[in-house]
């Protein structure tokens, strides 16, 4: 988990200076303020909220907790990657986990620079709402466990024939009220 925070922080700090431009210049009409606050809202909702908050976030802490002084040595090696669901994981999750990595950060990496002022700062401020959020989510999840034991419910997704002992049965389904 220490690893993908450092990463989503680093991130953060590339990104905010230039996120802030538009706020210290203050050369923005209201129309590209509005086009602006909405792509940085837009990547908040869908990029913190419902991809980390939502989905990684989770997965990640709880996948974290499947790694024990027992589990295979190439395994905690390889922790960030297990964590992430990038090896060890299920067919269904080895493909959204690669698709991600793969191809749509490097997409966004390519494409978001080229684009002009102040279209590059809006997808940055958003980036950083996003994956700020997504980083306090990763943390509340991951104290909460440690603290309290309170693990998120999810599906570690892990692709194993039978347990062995570097894993845990997934958690127990809460009853719907």
């Amino acid at each position: 988990v220490g690893a993908w925070i450092y990463i989503f922080v680093d991130c953060i700090l590339m990104e905010l200076g230039r996120s802030m431009e538009p706020f210290r210049a203050q050369n923005l009409t209201t129309g590209e303020w509005v086009g602006f606050a909405s792509i940085g809202i837009a990547l908040l909702l869908v990029e913190g909220i419902r991809a980390f908050q939502m989905s990684f976030a989770p997965l990640l802490v709880r996948r974290s907790r499947e790694l024990k002084g027992s589990s295979r040595c190439w395994e905690l090696i390889l922790a960030p990657f297990f964590v992430a669901g990038l090896i060890c994981a299920t067919p269904k999750r080895l493909c959204k986990s690669w698709l991600l990595v793969a191809i749509l950060i490097p997409g966004f990496a390519l494409s978001v620079p080229h684009l002009p002022y102040p279209w590059r700062q809006a997808v940055d401020f958003g980036v950083v709402l996003g994956l700020g959020w997504g980083t306090a989510s990763v943390l509340f999840f991951w104290t909460r466990g440690i603290l309290w034991g309170r693990w998120p419910e999810v599906s570690p997704d892990i692709h194993s024939k039978a347990p062995g002992p570097h894993m845990q049965e997934p958690l127990a389904e809460q009853p719907q009220a």
